[in-house]
């Protein structure tokens, strides 16, 4: 289907999802080796794309990279912080932001941090955040609402706490 396109093509159209995912689940210093091995994948693999979307075909790809790439190294899953400001007026604050969810982000189960990725972040359906995860639309939802739960439930948290040491 999508097999006319260049690489640069897929590159352009596939990158940004496909790192952003990648960045909260590797450590810095392999990120950008694991993102280029999962472009690789994703280019090797263009002929045997069917289906309707590419991006949620990328990020399933790009998900099982990931868990294998913790599986070679023995090494426990965790998000990492992000470190990168946004745009805003006052780059102290939204660093703190996007520390602060990196942080509540990383207190959820990885596969509730993955639904809220792939249906808030990257805004796919929920019939494609199953396609990913290999578990049933229902169960997206369910784990949808309990990963909001958890999020408000852990930020309130963070915020009593931090409150307390001021």
């Amino acid at each position: 289907m999508e097999s006319h396109l260049s690489f640069d093509d897929i590159y352009e159209q596939l990158f940004p999802s496909v790192y952003r995912f990648v960045r909260v689940r590797i450590p810095g210093r392999d990120i950008e080796d694991v993102v280029a091995e999962i472009m690789a994948k994703i280019w090797r693999a263009l002929p045997s794309f069917r289906g309707p979307n590419l991006k949620s075909w990328a990020l399933r790809i790009a998900y099982n990279h990931v868990a294998d790439y913790y599986r070679r190294s023995r090494r426990i899953p965790a998000l990492i912080p992000l470190e990168d400001n946004l745009p805003g007026s006052d780059p102290c604050e939204e660093t703190a932001a996007v520390l602060r969810i990196g942080e509540v982000l990383a207190g959820l189960p990885p596969k509730q941090t993955a639904v809220i990725q792939l249906r808030l972040v990257e805004g796919l359906s929920a019939d494609d955040v199953a396609g990913i995860l290999g578990i049933t639309h229902e169960a997206v939802d369910s784990m949808l609402y309990r990963a909001k739960k958890g999020f408000r439930k852990i930020y309130r948290d963070l915020e009593t706490a931090g409150g307390e040491q001021k």
